[in-house]
């Protein structure tokens, strides 16, 4: 499954849009480069959640780890860049993965023990030629974050690509 976006107002609305879908303890693992929409995309998803809009969505690369707390659900805003893998350890990822609120974790590919259950969305940029837009593909795992994924596609069909 993948959605064309064609700037980064298309990227904070995917978000948006997930936000508003999400519930209690689901995980959205992103993926893509540096630069290529993460922050973004999560900045949306809290203003779906509804994180008032005055609290600045940032990444969270030197603090690893962003609470907001403002909006329906807590959002937990996750960035594993920096983090080597026996370094995981000691942070209570597990807390967060699998608590209340919801998982939004940069750089999923480096979790030592991934969940079971988890939206991924790997993000890349769009088209390659000028990199104006992004293109996000969805990737879900389990049955929740499968129903998420075709409520999204469902939710914003102006930018579903057609599978080749």
């Amino acid at each position: 499954m993948r959605l064309l976006l064609p700037d980064e107002a298309a990227t904070e609305r995917l978000g948006e849009v997930l936000g508003r879908l999400v519930g209690p303890g689901d995980v959205i693992a992103l993926h893509g480069e540096l630069g290529s929409g993460k922050t973004t995309l999560v900045r949306g998803l809290a203003r779906g959640l509804g994180v008032p809009p005055d609290e600045p969505v940032v990444s969270p690369t030197f603090t690893l780890i962003n609470e907001y707390v403002g909006g329906r659900l807590p959002l937990f805003h996750l960035d594993l860049y920096r983090v080597s893998g026996g370094e995981q350890e000691g942070l209570g990822l597990d807390e967060y993965l699998y608590g209340d609120g919801v998982a939004a974790v940069e750089w999923a590919e480096r979790l030592e023990a991934p969940p079971q259950e988890s939206l991924g969305v790997t993000l890349s940029l769009w088209p390659p030629e000028t990199g104006e837009g992004r293109q996000a593909a969805l990737a879900p795992r389990g049955e929740r974050a499968r129903a998420l994924a075709e409520a999204l596609i469902g939710a914003l069909p102006q930018f579903a690509a057609a599978e080749t």
